[in-house]
């Protein structure tokens, strides 16, 4: 997921001529810039519309953890700390994030068909299990192992097939097949909402399993792949790329997203019952925020693909940092329409960061090494996935809601320190305001 082209005006305003921006068409191999990438058509629409279905019931369930996770603290697991259960939904995301690099090889190599039949099924398979689940080691082994090596299966292949059918417009499309996460995200707390005082948590935990069935059958059947496929590389993760101080500090900014990100979806349910709101609004506020982060992922990268994804980029960090500081760190959990209107802007930004930072990072490769680079970036930002649930559980239970609200601006304001100085290093550390990046 490259970088738009820059134009000769702006290139040679922005940097000197010896020195290319990366993604630039014209500084590409030979090979990768005469590549006819679609750029749409039937084939290449199918297979984003594919990707998205992918994403409701895989990564999207894990933006709707935090329904899972508060119900099972009120219940099957009630004798645990909010701490103790967090390592369940950390464990999930990740073993989602960190196995990309075992899964982007294979991508490479194999295609997508294959992997997404094992993945989907194994998903499948991890749903029904976590019906009958009861005890702590249930969970983990169900929820947290089977769940996520089947989820980093299913979103890394959706989100890197992308790259054989757009360039131009990866910023759009990427933020499309991400909005499905987001959809996803929103859909199952209402659903969990009606179904969980109805039937209870098996027949529940059931429906959502075979709604997953749906959406992974149509999904396996509309995406496919199109690029020669590279000879199987050893699945490592290669620290040698970030001595490029570029990639150093994009990897350090994306670490702080991932961790706020999920954060906030695991314990934002019971962020609200600490702030002593109605168990209506755990569900809601949860809706609320992946329906924003729908639109974070999407309208951004429209805009994005126009105006320099890093630009964009910078400016969502920059207003959710001002909202989390400004509002919902002082009052945010004071009445309901404050909460609300906070989670919808950080849901906002928080989505445009999730679909913008691979599109950033992508321009640092080829097309055919693309799978293998994500999954090393992200295997080194899953650390981040795995701490903050725990540690953000762990600062609710023992001191206030606003503490862990101003925990998580401070890491957000760490993260766009370090965006800064990526983009400032992609442009030869000659800093310029209007350049296309």
């Amino acid at each position: 997921m490259h970088l738009s082209s820059v134009t000769r005006t702006m290139t040679s305003q922005a940097v000197p001529a010896t020195q290319a921006i990366p993604g630039d068409t014209e500084n590409l191999p030979v090979e990768a810039s005469r590549e006819n990438y679609p750029e749409g058509g039937k084939e290449a629409w199918r297979c984003l519309l594919g990707s998205f279905l992918l994403m409701i019931p895989s990564f999207g369930f894990q933006t709707a953890i935090g329904s899972i996770q508060d119900y099972i603290s009120t219940h099957q697991l009630s004798n645990y700390s909010v701490r103790d259960v967090g390592w369940i939904s950390a464990v999930l995301v990740f073993l989602t994030l960190f196995l990309g690099v075992q899964v982007g090889p294979l991508f490479d190599r194999y295609g997508p068909r294959y992997l997404l039949l094992c993945g989907t099924t194994a998903s499948f398979t991890s749903y029904i299990l976590l019906a009958q689940c009861q005890k702590y080691w249930h969970f983990i082994l169900c929820l947290s192992i089977c769940g996520g090596i089947s989820s980093a299966i299913i979103t890394t292949v959706s989100i890197t097939v992308l790259s054989h059918w757009f360039y131009k417009r990866r910023a759009l499309a990427s933020g499309v097949c991400m909005g499905g996460s987001s959809i996803g995200g929103a859909i199952i707390p209402l659903i969990l909402r009606s179904l969980f005082p109805r039937y209870g948590w098996a027949w529940s935990i059931r429906i959502i399993a075979f709604l997953a069935l749906g959406c992974y059958a149509f999904g396996v059947f509309l995406v496919q792949g199109r690029s020669p496929k590279a000879p199987l590389a050893r699945a490592v993760v290669d620290f040698k790329v970030f001595s490029s101080p570029r990639l150093f500090f994009l990897a350090v900014g994306v670490f702080s997203f991932e961790f706020i990100v999920f954060g906030c979806a695991a314990l934002l349910p019971t962020y609200v019952r600490f702030a002593n709101f109605g168990p209506d609004t755990q569900f809601y506020s949860l809706a609320i925020l992946n329906s924003c982060s729908f639109l974070g992922r999407t309208v951004p990268g429209l805009a994005a693909d126009k105006i320099g994804r890093f630009n964009i980029l910078l400016l969502l960090i920059i207003v959710t940092l001002t909202a989390m500081g400004a509002v919902w760190l002082p009052v945010g959990d004071r009445n309901e329409a404050t909460l609300y209107v906070v989670v919808s802007l950080f849901g906002f930004g928080s989505g445009g960061w999730l679909s913008l930072a691979p599109v950033c990072a992508g321009q640092l490769c080829r097309t055919e090494e693309y799978g293998r680079f994500y999954g090393t970036l992200y295997s080194v930002a899953a650390f981040g996935v795995l701490l903050t649930v725990p540690v953000g559980g762990e600062l609710l239970q023992s001191t206030t809601p606003q503490v862990l609200i101003g925990f998580y601006a401070a890491v957000l304001f760490a993260g766009l320190a370090c965006i800064t100085a990526s983009r400032w290093a992609l442009l030869d550390w000659k800093w310029r305001w209007k350049v296309k990046v």
